[in-house]
């Protein structure tokens, strides 16, 4: 979707989404200094609270997959946390290890007994807390493949997942990367070679159109 949308305050940095959609969002930041928009771009990476799953208790699993390979998939599954300021972070709780005021419980229990391979995916697992459940980008979607099973492999578990940060662990980063352009012209000569042709070396890409582009006949250093 495109928009223009712009947010800031009157001496302040300036704001103004592009595109905005379930997977990205692209946006202009202005009126103020680099080290605040790389600022930004750490903070969106490693500072913003999400859940996710942070214990596995598994019960059975007769799959091909070993019990540490299964946690860590379900470490890494993305949990809706738009409602994530409700939950208390664990280590200011107070008990003693986990409770509904700071976690989330969820379970999974699937069985083959079928002669075709059953696909166990994180549509599978089954939140005790219907604000918390595995992100899905619609009803059609059908989850994040966990393991394959064959006639007769089954998997029973129940998981744990808690409020963290990124800066604590990877899981618990809401994004898949940052980056910013701040030079799309290359007024600053980024690159070191002896021959430097911005379109050929440099191309222009769509942040080129915010910016008014150098004088062709003005000195290069």
């Amino acid at each position: 979707m495109d928009i223009s949308t712009s947010y800031g305050t009157l001496g302040g940095p300036n704001i103004t989404i592009r595109e905005l959609s379930k997977k990205h969002i692209r946006f202009i930041l202005s009126d103020t200094d680099l080290s605040v928009a790389n600022s930004l771009r750490r903070v969106m990476i490693a500072e913003v609270p999400t859940v996710a799953i942070d214990m596995v208790e598994i019960e059975t699993n007769t799959t091909v997959l070993a019990d540490e390979f299964l946690a860590h998939r379900l470490g890494m599954v993305p949990i809706d946390s738009r409602d994530v300021e409700k939950l208390r972070y664990t280590r200011d709780c107070t008990c003693s290890q986990y409770c509904p005021e700071c976690s989330v419980e969820l379970t999974l229990h699937v069985k083959c007994t079928e002669d075709r391979t059953k696909e166990v995916t994180s549509r599978d697992l089954v939140s005790s807390n219907p604000s918390f459940v595995p992100v899905l980008q619609d009803k059609h979607d059908s989850g994040i493949l966990l393991v394959k099973l064959r006639k007769g492999h089954e998997l029973k578990l129940k998981c744990i997942a808690k409020k963290g940060v990124a800066k604590e662990h990877a899981k618990w980063s809401p994004v898949s990367g940052v980056s910013f352009e701040y030079d799309p012209y290359n007024k600053l000569r980024h690159t070191q070679y002896w021959f430097e042709e911005t379109e050929e070396e440099w191309p222009l890409s769509k942040n080129a159109s915010e910016e008014e582009a150098p004088d062709p006949n003005a000195r290069k250093y």
